[in-house]
């Protein structure tokens, strides 16, 4: 009797799972699940190290370009930051051209007067001076082509000897600073004269009209 109730305890021990095989398989379990969770992890980490970096380079590159803009903004001021000075100079400058070309000649030798032009003379040196140093160049206009960017045309000459759209009179000096236009030159330009048949032909018209 004994011997039957002893294997029956056995095979109920064989057959019952122990406790430690139970929490096997939950452990095992969340081991996997830790694992994929770590790999997850690590994809997002990399995913955001990625995005990282472009900001970083995007944020240089703006950076940069602010850089630059504000040097070009610091060099034009410092170029053409004088602009309004320059044209109160070029004025000046007008003036005295106009005094020295208002000299008559015969006056010049005149040792009462020569001590004056001499002094006018070395203004307009020192004007040409300052010029030089601000970056104010004189457009070269007489028999130079016709630049509606540096001229202005206040009139037209007739010469048959040279191409239309010659200068061939500086009425008023025009002047740059640096790369930019501070006043037009007011020139006259060359055109082709008439021709005697056309101006003959012109003559009948008026006359039959009349």
């Amino acid at each position: 009797m004994n011997e039957e109730n002893n294997n029956k305890v056995e095979e109920q021990d064989l057959e019952t799972p122990t406790s430690e095989t139970t929490e096997q398989a939950p452990e095992q379990e969340q081991e996997t699940e830790e694992v994929e969770t770590s790999e997850d992890i690590i994809a997002k980490l990399n995913e955001e190290i990625t995005n990282l970096k472009d900001q970083r380079l995007r944020a240089i590159a703006e950076l940069e370009n602010f850089r630059k803009r504000a040097e070009k903004d610091q060099s034009d001021a410092l170029k053409y930051g004088v602009s309004n000075f320059a044209k109160e100079i070029i004025n000046i400058s007008d003036n005295i051209e106009r005094a020295q070309s208002s000299i008559p000649e015969e006056a010049k030798n005149n040792e009462t007067i020569k001590p004056v032009i001499e002094g006018i003379d070395l203004i307009a040196q020192s004007v040409v001076t300052t010029f030089e140093k601000i970056g104010i160049k004189k457009i070269e206009s007489l028999n130079e082509k016709f630049d509606h960017n540096l001229h202005q045309a206040m009139m037209e000459i007739e010469k048959d000897d040279l191409e239309p759209g010659t200068i061939v009179q500086e009425l008023i000096p025009g002047y740059t600073l640096h790369d930019r236009l501070l006043r037009p030159a007011m020139v006259g330009v060359s055109k082709k004269p008439k021709k005697n048949d056309d101006i003959a032909d012109k003559s009948i018209k008026e006359e039959v009209e009349s």
